[in-house]
Parts: C-alpha cells; sequence; structure tokens
C-alpha cells in the first residue's frame, strides 16, 4: 500500500474510533454514580461477596477518562498506535462482558456505551459486532509502517 493511501486510511480510523471513544466517555465522566450502576448490571466486577464496591466504582471513575485519552490519542495521532492497542484491549473486555452477561441471560437494557441515564443501547448481538468493527479498526492502527530505504517507518 502506498504511503499516501494508508496516511488516509490512518487518518479516517483514527478519527471514527477516536471520536467513538471520546463521545462515550462524556455522559459517563459527567455521571459516574449512573455508570457505576451500570456496571453492576453486568455482574462481572462486582460488587459481590467477593468485590468490594470499591472497584466499580474506581472503574466507573477511571475508565470513562482512559476512553477520553485513547480517544484523543487516536484523533490527533499522538501515540496513535499505543492507543490503539490500548483501544483493541478495551474493546475485547467490551465484547467480553457483553457476551458473558448474554451468555448468562442477564437483560442489560442499557450497556452504558454512550448514555448512562435514560434510554441507551440495550446489550445484544448488534452491540458485539459494532465493538467487533471497531477491534478491526483498531487493529489495522495497530499494523506495523513499512520501512522506507533509509530504515525509517514510512
Amino acid at each position: 500500500m502506498n504511503r499516501g493511501r494508508r496516511f488516509w486510511i490512518e487518518l479516517v480510523l483514527g478519527l471514527v474510533v477516536g471520536g467513538v471513544f471520546v463521545y462515550a466517555s462524556l455522559d459517563k465522566i459527567a455521571k459516574p454514580p449512573d455508570f457505576a450502576r451500570i456496571l453492576y448490571h453486568y455482574q462481572v466486577i462486582g460488587p459481590s461477596a467477593t468485590i468490594p464496591p470499591l472497584v466499580p466504582n474506581l472503574v466507573a471513575v477511571i475508565l470513562p477518562w482512559v476512553e477520553l485519552l485513547i480517544g484523543l490519542g487516536l484523533i490527533v495521532g499522538v501515540l496513535r498506535r499505543e492507543s490503539a492497542a490500548i483501544a483493541a484491549v478495551l474493546l475485547v473486555v467490551f465484547v467480553a462482558a457483553v457476551g458473558s452477561a448474554l451468555y448468562r441471560g442477564i437483560d442489560i437494557e442499557n450497556c452504558g456505551c454512550f448514555a448512562v441515564t435514560g434510554e441507551g443501547r440495550k446489550a445484544g448481538l448488534k452491540l458485539v459486532l459494532s465493538d467487533l468493527g471497531l477491534l478491526a479498526a483498531s487493529l489495522v492502527l495497530l499494523r506495523p509502517r513499512p520501512l522506507t530505504s533509509t530504515g525509517r517507518a514510512a
């Protein structure tokens, strides 16, 4: 693939995936208690007899900021490969959490993806497929750049 085409593909994918991560973070940053309640519905990270409420509450506070930083990194292009790697890991975790809830028959009316209050997106196959699409885009951004004749990345 020529450098110009690769540049545009990476730019578009960075804007799309980064935009999704930034947008996904905003309502969660504004309303961590509501996001924590959504996390509880997944029944993955507690609270439970073995996991204290502190764990999901910390995740509800920290995860949206991580999403925001990843999104900005992908959009701006600073540490794009690193941001794409973290995005890919998070997307695998998201798919696993939704898949686990679906497998266990847990009905999650609001996945907490974009809005944490009111009507949200239902956790289901469409959500898993869209997250897999974002994962594929993140993996494309992870591909190393080919080396030029000088030994530098293109």
